[in-house]
């Protein structure tokens, strides 16, 4: 029996009915099963009280309140484990059931209480819950906000507790709630589109699956991988994409290649194989039979999923290996599995399953899909994968590797997994595999490709595919290539291209090659192609269905190429080629017409990936190494910019053509390195505000230059360019904030005095914006770590300023006064002047979310100035009381009351503010600190 309520308690029952904004407080204290008679009672636990989500101030947004009563449920609901508290456990269950059906009734949903609801459920003894009861998880689970919350709590605990108990009802429940937390659900769009979803969010299906699949799989058998095979089954009926299972998971184990895969169907998979593997452990009769069973599924991802099981379980399950040794299963979506079963388990084969695994490997054969004929490479090349397997397992199978591998001419570079790959190149696939064309002597390569006749299906094979195709190819065997390129002009520009791209990824990842010598064959490339008629005809511009490239595409390309191998002195081709690489750059130049560019353009976007704006930057890293070169031999490199000088000044007079001033005022500062003079002299052609569009390209270039140099920074202060480019609404504010900043360098290095009105830190806080200023505000703050005491003099004079110049009786002044709070980084040790100017902010910190760095700052001020730290606390909560960060809060009342009694009376104060907005905590900190040995109030 509980033990009754006293007086004082009834009384205090009393007093929450009454005034009911004290009931949170009440239910966030109360704990014990004694109350809980008595508020059902008063109707405290009606479900009715469980509140409705309500619309949130800002549009289209909903709040979902909390229901205060579901605090003390949860904090007492531990004493419902004692068999003596057995009949509460009842009545908190009907409470439960009670609450969700009338969510239920009156059509709402609060994913809050259901929350709270799945901890009290994992209290309550399980005979006491029905198999009927699940149905208000499911309930729960379509909350239409949040359920990943409700589903870690079930089945992430609840499920793995209850499979921890060992009676029949209990292993019911679990698997009736794993039924409801991997439901799925098929959504027909208006389009007819199948999409799918699972009750709960993915990344908290793989934590449930990931904890419980297992253990499941060996407490309850084989129901548990049946279920995760049942929805898997839902998942590839409604994709149809289960004879593409290799390409969307390239192996059913957790692997490397599949790191990046998401999707519900890869959490099946995952539950599905460990379950299966913890059923074979423990249940190895029933499990044999199982995989038999699903040997026979129409489905080859579960087929999958039981040859890796025979493999990884090869002991209980050798028997069905037999069944797999069959042509059928030597295709590409089973490959992974069974090479690797072959490669684990071959030589443990009896002496007729090994001649039935070399029968299918020897009879095979691959026929030229356009002539019908025997490949004898690519059939080798078959074989070779499949011998790759076996191998290590004798000499014999060795030679026959070696030998496919001397006929196909190739090996195999990763034989397990599949690379037919009819692999999706951005939505088209390829005729043709890796091996397949590289099984093909060269003069034959090129035929075939340029006898491919694209039908233009989206689903059929394509240009594109096989373009992709032969990139990986020469990706990899490049050496085979290198020393015939020219053999590719005669073909389609989307295998040229990717053929130069397949050298420009091997050249970026640094693979180990003759590149001096693949170098000068990639450039005699690019310059005998784009030497052709047909390369500039407009035909050759035009763009192409799918990702096919055109003439726009190889000149991007070429201009990548040529940068990087430009760009890094460690990392560049022989400088003898650098005039080759220049005369193909300004061939490029002179043909290649430029982009559009807007008002509201993207100008820096537009340039750095148009193909006339490539081919600036690689000439620009070109120049740059060549000075570079010049310096290191002469020590000067006056005469290779003389040599390009004519080039800049050309692209500089392109008036109708905007790549070149955006790029130029993005590359500032290598040009000054290159030539100074040159630079000071183009300033007002660079920004020249007659040709409005020309020169907002040029701003939001510079915008991306981040140092300051003052002989630009003079430039385009006296020349009004910053405040023009402020109060240029086609300006983006990104660029409006890196002008914002340059402002700010300006004056911290000294470029212009605060005084200076005509100075564009005084014009700036003149201006008072709020989102110039408050940028300038946070900017500053982000250089809270300098060590210069000169900095931080010019931080306190510019924050004075502000504060003279905020209006704190608007919206927007409070804002920045609030943001101003976070300049007590800045301060070491508060003196008169700039605690003053904390305090006139600090009263706004709470009010715009900046009070957790005050109170930090505020904890570390107070151990060597306390008083100070309480006046500046003190000011903070006279508008607000905030909580956070705690330990902030902890250390500075210790310091206080460490300072004897005038210390305590001033963290008793500080409390007192605390207690009247509602907090109990710093009070509670006080006690500890007191009693921690400190002087007492």
């Amino acid at each position: 029996m509980q033990a009754r309520l006293t007086s004082e308690e009834l009384d205090l029952l009393g007093l929450i009915l009454e005034k009911e904004e004290l009931q949170p407080f009440f239910f966030r204290k109360a704990k014990g099963l004694k109350w809980f008679d008595a508020l059902v009672e008063r109707k405290l636990l009606s479900p009715e009280k469980n509140p409705k989500p309500v619309p949130a101030k800002e549009e289209g947004y909903i709040v979902v309140p909390l229901w205060p009563a579901t605090e003390y449920l949860v904090a007492t609901s531990p004493d419902l484990q004692q068999k003596k508290n057995e009949p509460y456990a009842g009545k908190f269950l009907n409470l439960i059931r009670s609450t969700t059906n009338h969510a239920k009734e009156s059509n709402f949903s609060n994913y809050r209480t259901w929350w709270q609801f799945s901890k009290i459920i994992q209290n309550i003894p399980p005979g006491l819950i029905t198999l009927e009861d699940l149905k208000l998880i499911e309930f729960w689970l379509d909350d239409p906000y949040e359920h990943g919350l409700i589903a870690i709590e079930l089945g992430g605990r609840w499920v793995d507790a209850l499979l921890d108990r060992n009676d029949p009802h209990s292993h019911e429940l679990a698997l009736g709630a794993l039924s409801i937390l991997y439901k799925v659900h098929i959504i027909s769009t208006e389009s007819e589109r199948k999409r799918r979803r699972a009750s709960t969010d993915e990344w908290y299906e793989k934590q449930i699956t990931n904890k419980v699949a297992s253990k499941a799989g060996k407490t309850l058998g084989i129901a548990v991988p049946e279920l995760f095979k049942d929805r898997l089954e839902q998942f590839l009926a409604a994709e149809n994409t289960d004879k593409w299972s290799s390409v969307w998971r390239h192996a059913i184990e957790d692997h490397e290649q599949d790191q990046h895969r998401t999707g519900f169907e890869h959490v099946m998979i995952d539950g599905f194989r460990d379950s299966l593997l913890a059923c074979a452990d423990a249940h190895a009769d029933a499990t044999f039979d199982y995989v038999g069973r699903l040997l026979g599924s129409p489905y080859q991802t579960v087929r999958r999923i039981a040859i890796f099981a025979i493999d990884h379980r090869y002991r209980q399950l050798r028997d069905l290996a037999q069944r797999i040794l069959d042509p059928g299963y030597f295709t590409s979506n089973y490959r992974h599995e069974l090479w690797h079963l072959l490669k684990n388990h071959y030589e443990s084969f009896s002496r007729d399953q090994k001649r039935a695994v070399a029968r299918v490997i020897s009879d095979h054969i691959e026929r030229d899909e356009s002539t019908e004929q025997v490949s004898d490479r690519a059939s080798a090349y078959w074989r070779a994968i499949w011998y790759a397997a076996l191998m290590a397992a004798g000499s014999s199978e060795a030679d026959l590797y070696r030998k496919a591998v001397e006929t196909a001419g190739a090996e195999p570079e990763h034989p397990d997994f599949s690379s037919y790959v009819t692999t999706r190149w951005g939505g088209r696939g390829s005729p043709r595999s890796p091996e397949q064309l590289l099984s093909l002597e060269l003069d034959d390569l090129i035929d075939q490709l340029n006898s491919f006749k694209d039908s233009g299906g989206f689903f059929e094979p394509g240009l594109e595919g096989l373009a992709k195709t032969l990139k990986e190819a020469v990706k990899t065997q490049p050496l085979r290539f290198y020393r015939n390129l020219g053999k590719f002009l005669t073909g389609d520009f989307a295998y040229i291209y990717n053929v130069i791209e397949a050298y420009h990824e091997l050249w970026s990842t640094k693979v180990p090659l003759p590149w001096d010598d693949v170098w000068g064959n990639l450039l005699a490339l690019c310059g005998e192609l784009i030497a052709q008629t047909r390369f500039w005809e407009p035909e050759a511009a035009k763009s192409r269905t799918s990702f096919v490239a055109n003439r726009h595409w190889i000149v991007g390309g070429i201009a990548r190429l040529i940068e990087a191998g430009t760009k890094s002195d460690e990392h560049a081709f022989d400088e003898r080629l650098l005039d080759q690489a220049e005369r193909i750059l300004t061939t490029l130049l002179r043909q290649e017409k430029g982009e559009e560019f807007k008002s509201d353009s993207d100008a820096v976007s537009i340039a750095i990936n148009g193909p006339r704006g490539r081919c600036l930057e690689a000439l620009i890293n070109l120049t740059l190494r060549s000075c570079r070169l010049s310096d290191k031999k002469i020590e000067n490199h006056a005469e290779v910019w003389a040599h390009f000088q004519e080039i800049y000044d050309s692209e500089l007079g392109r008036a109708e053509e905007f790549e070149f001033v955006t790029l130029v005022s993005m590359y500032l500062p290598n040009f000054l390195y290159m030539s100074q003079d040159w630079v000071v002299d183009n300033l007002a052609r660079i920004f020249e505000q007659r040709n409005k569009l020309r020169w907002r390209c040029a701003m939001q270039g510079y915008a991306y230059v981040n140092q300051v140099y003052e002989v630009i920074y003079r430039y385009l202060k006296e020349n009004g360019d910053v405040i023009l480019a402020l109060n240029d609404e086609s300006i983006n504010s990104r660029v409006q904030e890196k002008l914002v900043q340059h402002i700010a360098v300006g004056y911290l290095n000294g470029h212009e005095e605060l005084d200076d009105d005509h100075g564009l830190m005084a014009q700036l806080v003149a201006r008072s914006k709020e989102s110039e200023l408050g940028h300038l505000i946070w900017f500053i703050w982000t250089l809270r770590d300098s060590e210069q005491e000169n900095i931080r003099s010019k931080v306190f004079l510019l924050w004075s300023r502000l504060v003279k110049a905020i209006d704190t009786t608007t919206k927007e002044g409070r804002r920045l006064a609030a943001r101003l709070c976070d300049w007590i980084s800045f301060v070491r040790v508060v003196d008169e002047t700039n605690k003053n100017l904390i305090l006139a902010v600090a009263l706004y910190s709470g009010e715009y979310h900046h009070s957790f760095a005050m109170l930090e700052s505020i904890a570390r001020i107070s151990k060597k100035q306390p008083s100070e730290a309480f006046e500046i606390w003190d000011r903070l909560l006279q508008n607000s009381a905030p909580s956070y960060p705690g330990e902030a809060i902890r250390e500075t009342l210790t310091n206080l009351v460490a300072q004897g009694n005038e210390g305590g009376r001033k963290a008793k104060k500080i409390v007192d503010k605390y207690l009247k907005a509602g907090n109990e905590e710093p009070e509670a900190m006080l006690r500890e600190a007191i009693r921690a040995g400190h002087p007492t109030t």
